[in-house]
């Protein structure tokens, strides 16, 4: 997910007792609170921890959540040096190497690590799956890690996110080999898993949940499904399944609908993103979204022009782009 960061420092002067220590994202947001200053102290403040973490682990979940990486590297670097069979230390490490680095090879390393600690371990499992899937274009081996780990945990709602997700970008690859029929059926089973992965209850503290789905599983996984349906939509049209397709389509609103319904505020996602130097699904690509689902159901554009608006409001460029073009 890309963050639209809105261009009003070109033309817009801050407030000049602060202007020089203000972080460009923060000032971009906090010009459309009425509190400049008070919305620049309090998501500034976001980044300080008075907590005194118990081990340098703990210390490495700090950072990350700062968004400082490297520093959380170096916290599990040193815990590893005295606690060498930690499986937590090593699929902390591999996130973040895979997830923030880029670094692919140590990631998949230190998950073999840790499967080799526990060969029970469900998330080293899913977490390589995606690695394989994702990174390395390794559809068989993601399947087979990803299958392993719903085996082991077959209710963790991040592993039956990752299964969903893998299976609903694996029918692409079926759409591109013409093979609309096994496309389709991949997609219908991507939405089941991610209708499994709406709850999150009893799985909050794990390390998977609280690092991307801060806001619960529930918000992403709506968008998700609703994504899927909408991709439905024409897959039906094109296997002249007409009437499907129309279901779909409104199942699809319905869907995008129940999660903006439980979103969070534009502003309380900037400000996480900005912390942890991370992105997550907003509002803006929602209802940008959401429109887009409107935009085949009702021809005149009324109800598509109103969510692209709101999303345009929020920074979304496609939506400007789609509000200008239908003249909204």
């Amino acid at each position: 997910m890309k963050k639209i960061i809105f261009p009003l420092l070109a033309c817009i002067a801050l407030p000049t007792t602060i202007q020089a220590n203000v972080d460009p994202k923060v000032a971009e947001i906090c010009m459309k609170a009425a509190d400049f200053k008070g919305c620049v102290e309090s998501m500034s403040g976001m980044k300080k921890n008075n907590s005194s973490p118990k081990s340098e682990y703990d210390n490495a979940l700090l950072l990350l959540e700062s968004g400082d990486s490297s520093g959380a590297i170096n916290a599990i670097n040193k815990y590893l040096e005295k606690n060498t069979n930690s499986k937590e230390s090593y699929l902390l490490r591999a996130v973040i190497n895979s997830w923030d680095l880029d670094n692919t090879k140590d990631a998949i390393n230190d998950l073999n690590k840790a499967i080799e600690i526990d060969d029970q371990y469900a998330d080293a499992y899913a977490v390589r799956g995606s690695v394989m899937y994702w990174d390395l274009s390794n559809a068989p081996a993601a399947k087979n890690d990803l299958e392993k780990a719903l085996a082991i945990s077959p209710n963790n709602p991040y592993i039956n996110y990752a299964y969903a997700e893998y299976l609903f970008d694996f029918s692409y690859v079926l759409i591109d080999k013409d093979k609309i029929n096994l496309a389709i059926n991949s997609a219908n089973e991507a939405i089941k898993y991610f209708e499994k992965s709406i709850s999150n209850e009893g799985y909050e503290k794990d390390l998977m949940i609280k690092r991307l789905f801060p806001f619960g599983v529930k918000y992403d996984s709506y968008a998700q499904i609703g994504g899927a349906k909408f991709e439905l939509y024409f897959w039906y049209k094109d296997n002249k399944q007409r009437k499907l397709a129309k279901e779909t389509l409104n199942s699809a609103i319905v869907d995008y609908s129940k999660s903006i319904e439980i979103a969070p505020s534009q502003e309380e996602t900037d400000k996480l993103e900005i912390e942890r130097n991370f992105d997550y699904l907003d509002l803006g690509e929602l209802h940008f979204y959401r429109g887009n689902a409107y935009s085949w159901l009702d021809k005149t554009g009324r109800k598509a022009c109103k969510d692209w608006k709101i999303s345009k409001k929020y920074g979304n460029k496609d939506a400007q782009k789609n509000v200008r073009e239908w003249r909204c």
